[in-house]
């Protein structure tokens, strides 16, 4: 049986020069309660080049991205617990008299209560369960879908709601908003991961040295001098280890099968990336996860948040040049573009 992997987070500040939040992850055994979703009720949109799947079950997560002329249609998405996938979550944290610190973390896939390090106040222990779809359309192109996220430590209903729209373009690139609305009575402080991307066989990163969207940005240099201004992280490292600023874009590599998942940042928030060692983690490893995270945010009641970017596939030789083509991802709150590293280009959402 494949041993599955439980997710954990922990949050540390570096220097000023570089504050970065840490979203770190935790092993754990195998036991029966750790499934993949249903997949009849997996829902695809395509171009014909590329695939993206969503899973109802599964408060409509990511758990495919292909591009039939790369690796063959191979797909790196891992999709084994509801702490994985492609997804957008937060982590918020609110004082409580004579209390712990209240931690809840609604999660688009769902809720997991078989951690060992559990902690939670109200807790018990309960087998995995996906979030509550209440709503969902899909044509050939696109997909929409309302969704009642979990959280992920309790498995009670959270205050929030989602709603996730995804387009594929001819050229191949999927386009996705998300925009998250809360309808609670308490402020919190919030941290969340817009998104997370957890993949299989991933044995490198990697990410621009250049801000594609300045002047004399990595396609002014590629033009120069032939190639792209990249780093790739290679020998799986360690989760944690990685830690930056993002340049606008991020890429997930299996350099075995030559093919890469590619998704652009909001500048300037932390980023970070890395892989999870051993076979207690995923049967095809390495198992890799990397995201971008908006930290320290002030949570207000009836504020919305909403997430734009791109993600395609491709190798990765092709991917830098294509990535760079995309709009810059744009992070809105109540309406306000809130990295302003950025051109104000109006999502129209």
């Amino acid at each position: 049986m494949r041993i599955k992997f439980i997710r954990r987070l922990t949050c540390g500040l570096l220097a000023a020069c570089g504050a970065m939040a840490l979203f770190s992850s935790q092993a754990a055994f195998a036991t029966p309660h750790f499934q993949p979703p249903p997949k009849n009720k997996n829902v695809t949109i395509s171009n014909g080049g590329l695939s993206v799947v969503f899973n109802i079950a599964w408060g409509a997560v990511v758990v495919g991205i292909t591009n039939k002329h790369v690796a063959h249609g191979l797909n790196i998405v891992d999709f084994h617990d509801v702490g994985r996938e492609l997804q957008v979550d937060q982590f918020m944290y609110r004082n409580a008299p004579g209390r712990q610190p209240l931690l809840v973390n609604p999660t688009q896939a769902g809720a997991e209560g078989h951690q060992a390090y559990y902690k939670h106040p109200d807790g018990s222990v309960f087998p995995q369960i996906g979030s509550r779809v209440v709503r969902w359309k899909a044509s050939r192109h696109r997909f929409v879908a309302v969704i009642k996220p979990w959280d992920y430590d309790t498995g009670n209903p959270t205050d929030w709601l989602y709603t996730e729209k995804v387009s594929i373009d001819r050229y191949g690139v999927a386009h996705f908003v998300y925009v998250f609305r809360r309808h609670g009575k308490h402020t919190f402080r919030m941290n969340t991961e817009i998104p997370t991307l957890y993949s299989d066989r991933t044995d490198a990163f990697m990410y621009p040295t250049f801000n594609p969207y300045v002047h004399n940005a990595a396609a002014d240099r590629y033009a120069r001098d032939g190639s792209w201004p990249v780093r790739m992280v290679r020998g799986s490292p360690m989760w944690g280890k990685t830690n930056m600023a993002s340049k606008g874009w991020l890429a997930n590599i299996d350099t075995r099968n030559k093919i890469g998942i590619f998704y652009t940042t909001p500048i300037g928030l932390p980023e970070a990336m890395g892989c999870f060692p051993g076979a207690g983690v995923s049967d095809r490893l390495p198992l890799g996860k990397s995201n971008v995270a908006a930290v320290h945010l002030l949570c207000r009641p009836h504020e919305v948040y909403a997430i734009h970017f791109s993600v395609l596939v491709a190798t990765p030789s092709q991917g830098p040049r294509l990535i760079s083509r995309q709009k810059p991802a744009q992070l809105w709150v109540d309406g306000k573009l809130w990295n302003k590293h950025l051109p104000n280009h109006s999502p129209g959402w």
